[in-house]
C-alpha cells in the first residue's frame, strides 16, 4: 500500500510519477487487483476539469460499467460530491478507510468518516468487466 501513499497530484496522470483522482483508481486496480478498467483520460482532458462535464461522465459510466454496491469491498470505487457535482473518487481499502488524490496535495490515506467526508460520499461502486 505504501507505493501508492505520497503520489504527485497530476491532471490526467495514470502512473506513479504523478496521478488525479481517476488515475490512483486506474492504477490500483491495475498493480493491486490486475484488472484493467477504463483510463478516461483523453475523455478528461477534453473536459478541461469543468467539474459539471466531468460529473456527467461519471454519471454516465456509473449505469455501463460500475454497479452501486451497499457494503464494499477493497477495491470498490468510492464516489463523492465537490460541491453539488458527483466528480470525485477513492479507492476503499477496507475499515473506514479510502485512498484518494485530491488536488494539489499527493495521494493519501484518510477515514472516509471525518468531517471533511462524510457528508461528500455519494456511494460505492463494484467495477463490472464487459
Amino acid at each position: 500500500m505504501e507505493r501508492f501513499i505520497g503520489i504527485p497530484y497530476r491532471p490526467h496522470g495514470r502512473d506513479y510519477d504523478g496521478a488525479d483522482c481517476w488515475g490512483i483508481l486506474y492504477l490500483y486496480y491495475r498493480d493491486v487487483l490486475g484488472r484493467q478498467i477504463p483510463s478516461y483520460s483523453a475523455e478528461m482532458r477534453e473536459l478541461e476539469f469543468h467539474r459539471r462535464e466531468i460529473a456527467r461522465l461519471i454519471i454516465a459510466e456509473k449505469g455501463n460499467h460500475w454497479a452501486e454496491v451497499a457494503t464494499p469491498a477493497p477495491g470498490d470505487c468510492v464516489l463523492m460530491r465537490v460541491g453539488r457535482d458527483e466528480s470525485h473518487v477513492g479507492v476503499f481499502i477496507g475499515g473506514d478507510r479510502m485512498l484518494h488524490s485530491e488536488g494539489p496535495h499527493p495521494s493519501q490515506i484518510e477515514r472516509m468518516g471525518d468531517m471533511r467526508w462524510r457528508n461528500r460520499i455519494v456511494g460505492f461502486f463494484r467495477y463490472l468487466p464487459c
